[in-house]
C-alpha cells in the first residue's frame, strides 16, 4: 500500500465514524508523503477521542518526517492547550507562524494560550492580528471576528480597562449581534461603572438570545438590587436558580436583598445555602454574622466572625463586628481586644477607636474612652458617632456643659440625629433646664416617633416641672412601645398619685409588681395609697412586703406604724415608731429623731 492508498483508507474510516478503524491502519515508515497520515491520526485522536497525548505523538511523527508542516505545529499546539500546556503550545504556534504566517486560526489560538497565561498584552496583540488578517480572508467568518473582539474585551475587563472592554464587546456585537455572552458581559462592565439601566438593558437582550443563561438572570439581579427594585431583584435570583440550584453567588445574593428587606431569617437560610456551596466564603460568613447580631444572636455571630477571621486573619473590620457582639454580651475586654486588633491592621480606621471608647465606657473607663474619641475626631473630625459618644462619657463625669457641646455638634453634622437630641435633652435637664430638655425631647419625637426614652425622660421631666397629666401622657406613650417596663407602670402611679388618682396609682403600682416585684418602692406607695383610700389591711400587707425587702426604712415604718395606729395596734405602732426613731438616729437626723419620741409619748 502506498502512501497515498494509506491515507484515503484512513480517511475513508474518519468519516465513516469508524475512529478505531482508522487509527488501526498501518502507519508506514520513511517517506515525507507518509507525515499527513500521521497528522490526519493525530487529528482523529484529539478531535474525536480526545486522546491529546497521543495525538501529540502522532503530531511529533509528522513533524519528524515533514519539519515543514505548518499545520502539524498548529494542530499539536491545540493539542498541548487543552493538555495545559500554554507555554509549548505558543511555542508550536511560533513554528506554525514562522512557516505559514497567514495562518489567522494560529494567531487566535496563540491568543488564547497567552491568555491563559495572563499575558495580556500579548493575547490582546494576537487577537488583532486575527481580526486584520481574518477580515482579509475570502470565508471572513464573523463568529470567530466577534470571539476574538470578545476575548480581548474580557482581557481588558481583567486589566481594569473598562471603557476599552466595552468597546471590544460593542465591536463583537456587530460582527454577531447575537452573542449572548458579549451583551451580559458589557451588562458587568455598566453594573461596576454605575449605569445600572444600561447593565439591565443588555442583560435582557442576553437572556432574548438565551434564556437559560443563569448568570445573566443573577447579574440582572444585582442591577435591580442597586436600584433599589428588590423585588425584581429577587426574581432574578430565582430564575438564576432554578435553572442553577448550586449557584452559590445568588443565594448569597439575594440573602442580602431579604436582610435590607429585614426578612432575617429567610436571609440566614440563604447564607446557609452559600456555606453549603462554597464553604469558604468569607464574604458569607460575615453577612450571616451581621444579620445574626440583628436577630441578637450574638453568640452565632460570633461564630460566624471566627470562621471569617479563620479564613482571612487581616480582615480588619471584622475583627470590629466582633468587638460590637462581644460588648452586647457583656464581654468588654474581648472587645477591646479586637478593636486593638483592628487599629493594628489600620490604625487610622476612625471607627475604630470609636468602637473601643464604647467598651471602655462599659468598663467604667470614661476618661480611657474620651481619649480614643478624641483620636477619631482627629482622623475625622466629621464623624457624628464620635462627638455622640464623646458626649456619654463626659456627662458620666459630670461634664454637662461638655455633654452638651457635642451633643449640638453631633446634630450639627446630622441634623435627624435624634439619639443626640434625646442626650443633649438628658444633659440640660441635670443643669436644671427643663424646659431647654423638653425642647430637645420633642424634637428627638418629631424625628422618631419611637423613641421610647424620649417620652420617658421628657415625662419625668414634665413631673418634675408639676405638669403631672403631661408626664401621664408621655408614660402612656412610652408603655404603648414597651408594656413590660415596671418602671414606666411605677413612674406613671407616682403621677396619679400626685394628683390623687390613688386609685388608678393603686392599678400602675399593681402591674409594675407584677412584672418585678423586688423594688419597695413599688410595695411602699401601693400602700401609702391604699391607706389612703382606707384600705388599712392592704396597706399592712404592702408595707410588709416593702419592709422584707429594704428593712432600714424609716419612712416605711413610720407610715405602718400609722396604719397599725389606726387599726388600734397602738403596741405595734409604737414598735414601728420607735424603729424609724432608731434609723434616724443611726442617720444623725436628729430632728426627726426627737419628734417621733415625742409622738411615741403621746401614744403612751
Amino acid at each position: 500500500m502506498n502512501a497515498e492508498d494509506f491515507f484515503n483508507q484512513g480517511l475513508n474510516h474518519n468519516l465513516q465514524g469508524e475512529y478505531q478503524a482508522a487509527m488501526s491502519s498501518e502507519t508506514p515508515e520513511g517517506n515525507a508523503a507518509y507525515a499527513e497520515a500521521y497528522h490526519n491520526q493525530g487529528l482523529i485522536l484529539s478531535g474525536q477521542l480526545n486522546d491529546y497525548r497521543s495525538a501529540i505523538a502522532n503530531f511529533n511523527r509528522a513533524i519528524e518526517i515533514n519539519p515543514n508542516f505548518a499545520t502539524a505545529y498548529y494542530n499539536r499546539a491545540n493539542a498541548r492547550y487543552f493538555l495545559a500546556d500554554y507555554e509549548g503550545a505558543i511555542a508550536d504556534h511560533n513554528a506554525a507562524l514562522q512557516l505559514d504566517p497567514n495562518l489567522a486560526q494560529s494567531y487566535h489560538s496563540r491568543g488564547n494560550a497567552y491568555f491563559a497565561l495572563a499575558d495580556y498584552d500579548k493575547a490582546i496583540a494576537d487577537y488583532i492580528q486575527t481580526i486584520e488578517m481574518s477580515t482579509q480572508l475570502a470565508d471572513n467568518i464573523n463568529v470567530d471576528i466577534a470571539n476574538a473582539y470578545h476575548n480581548r474585551g474580557v482581557t481588558r475587563f481583567e486589566r481594569g480597562d473598562h471603557q476599552g472592554a466595552i468597546a471590544d464587546f460593542q465591536q463583537a456585537l456587530q460582527w454577531h449581534p447575537h452573542f449572548a455572552a458579549a451583551y451580559s458581559n458589557r451588562g458587568n462592565i455598566h453594573h461596576i461603572l454605575g449605569n445600572y439601566h444600561e447593565a439591565i438593558a443588555d442583560h435582557n437582550q442576553s437572556l432574548q438570545l438565551d434564556p437559560n443563561l443563569a448568570e445573566a438572570y443573577h447579574n440582572r439581579g444585582n442591577a435591580h438590587y442597586a436600584l433599589g427594585d428588590y423585588q425584581s431583584a429577587i426574581a432574578n435570583f430565582n430564575d438564576a436558580l432554578k435553572i442553577n440550584p448550586s449557584f452559590a453567588g445568588a443565594y448569597y445574593n439575594r440573602g442580602l436583598v431579604l436582610a435590607h428587606l429585614k426578612n432575617y431569617h429567610g436571609a440566614i437560610e440563604d447564607f446557609n445555602q452559600a456555606l453549603k456551596l462554597n464553604p469558604d466564603d468569607v464574604q458569607a460568613y460575615c453577612e450571616r454574622g451581621l444579620v445574626r447580631s440583628i436577630l441578637e444572636d450574638y453568640d452565632g455571630a460570633i461564630a460566624d466572625y471566627d470562621q471569617a477571621l479563620q479564613e482571612n486573619p487581616t480582615l480588619a473590620l471584622v475583627y470590629g463586628f466582633r468587638a460590637n457582639a462581644r460588648r452586647r454580651l457583656g464581654d468588654y475586654q474581648g472587645a477591646i481586644e479586637d478593636c486593638n486588633r483592628l487599629l493594628q491592621l489600620n490604625p487610622n480606621l476612625a471607627e475604630g477607636y470609636c468602637d473601643r471608647a464604647a467598651a471602655r465606657r462599659s468598663l467604667g473607663d470614661h476618661k480611657g474612652a474620651i481619649k480614643d474619641y478624641d483620636r477619631a475626631l482627629q482622623i475625622n473630625d466629621h464623624l457624628a458617632a464620635a462627638y455622640y459618644g464623646r458626649s456619654i462619657a463626659r456627662e458620666a463625669l459630670q461634664d454637662l456643659q461638655g455633654a452638651i457641646d457635642d451633643n449640638t455638634q453631633a446634630i450639627e453634622l446630622v441634623p435627624d440625629f435624634s439619639q443626640a437630641y434625646c442626650n443633649r435633652g438628658n444633659a440640660r435637664r441635670l443643669l436644671g433646664d427643663e424646659h431647654g430638655a423638653i425642647a430637645d425631647y420633642n424634637q428627638a419625637l418629631e424625628i422618631n416617633p419611637d423613641l421610647i426614652e424620649a417620652y420617658y425622660n421628657r415625662g419625668s421631666t414634665r413631673y418634675a416641672l408639676e405638669e403631672y397629666e403631661s408626664a401621664i401622657a408621655d408614660y402612656t406613650q412610652a408603655l404603648q412601645i414597651n408594656p413590660q417596663s415596671a418602671a414606666f407602670y411605677s413612674d406613671r402611679a407616682n403621677a396619679r398619685y400626685a394628683l390623687e388618682d390613688y386609685q388608678k396609682a393603686i392599678e400602675d403600682y399593681s402591674r409594675a409588681i407584677a412584672i418585678d416585684s423586688s423594688f419597695a418602692e413599688d410595695w411602699y406607695n401601693r400602700g401609702r395609697s391604699r391607706s389612703l383610700l382606707g384600705d388599712l389591711p392592704g396597706a399592712l400587707a404592702d408595707l410588709n412586703q416593702a419592709l422584707q425587702r429594704q428593712p432600714n426604712w424609716a419612712s416605711a415604718y413610720i407610715l405602718r406604724a400609722d396604719v397599725y395606729r389606726n387599726l388600734g395596734d397602738t403596741h405595734r405602732a409604737i414598735t414601728d415608731f420607735q424603729k424609724s426613731a432608731d434609723l434616724y438616729y443611726q442617720e444623725g437626723n436628729i430632728q426627726y429623731y426627737q419628734q417621733i419620741i415625742e409622738l411615741i409619748e403621746q401614744l403612751r
